[in-house]
């Protein structure tokens, strides 16, 4: 299984997802993450979704690698 694919289902399996916000009026975005009911809105701002979307990728891969070593039942 692809390393991002493997992060973003882990990170799904335990309540983190992330998705893109479209900011009204503009071509731009930004992202927010959902861990476990936390909102966690971007500081950043993307010039468009496909940019976004690579973000999102190595961000989900970035939380699988630093919580996935936390949790001990983890079937990944």
């Amino acid at each position: 299984m692809n390393k991002y694919l493997k992060a973003q289902s882990w990170c799904l399996d335990n309540n983190i997802k992330i998705y893109i916000v479209p900011i009204k009026h503009k071509k731009e975005c930004h992202i927010e993450i959902s861990d476990n009911g936390l909102f966690i809105k971007s500081p950043d701002t993307y010039k468009n979704q496909s940019i976004a979307s690579s973000k999102i990728w190595d961000l989900y891969l970035y939380l699988y690698n630093k919580k996935s070593k936390h949790d001990k039942k983890s079937k990944y």
